[in-house]
């Protein structure tokens, strides 16, 4: 990759680099974008099981449970109210919001 190259994505990624770090980001991403290549290449040989999934391989379903109450009424209440800066009545005391 060319540094003219590394300058613009920085640019445009907003991102403040020197001129070594750029050459050096440079270097690297020539590799990176080899193991990419080498990556492509083996996904497309022969003899190698597609990964490509249909939409049907993906059937999805939200996983639900029974909306069931675990714990007795009122065991957390004195709980919750303690920590609470204002109460009335067992209740939480907030303010009127108009």
């Amino acid at each position: 990759m060319k540094l003219e190259d590394v300058k613009k994505l920085a640019d445009m990624a907003r991102i403040d680099m020197s001129d070594s770090e750029m050459e050096g980001i440079a270097k690297d991403f020539d590799s990176i974008l080899a193991y990419v290549g080498q990556v492509q290449e083996v996904s497309k040989s022969e003899g190698t099981q597609s990964s490509a999934l249909t939409q049907e391989d993906y059937f999805l379903n939200n996983v639900m449970r029974d909306d069931v109450v675990t714990n007795k009424e009122g065991e957390y209440t004195e709980k919750i109210l303690s920590n609470a800066p204002d109460t009335e009545n067992g209740f939480l005391k907030v303010k009127k919001i108009l």
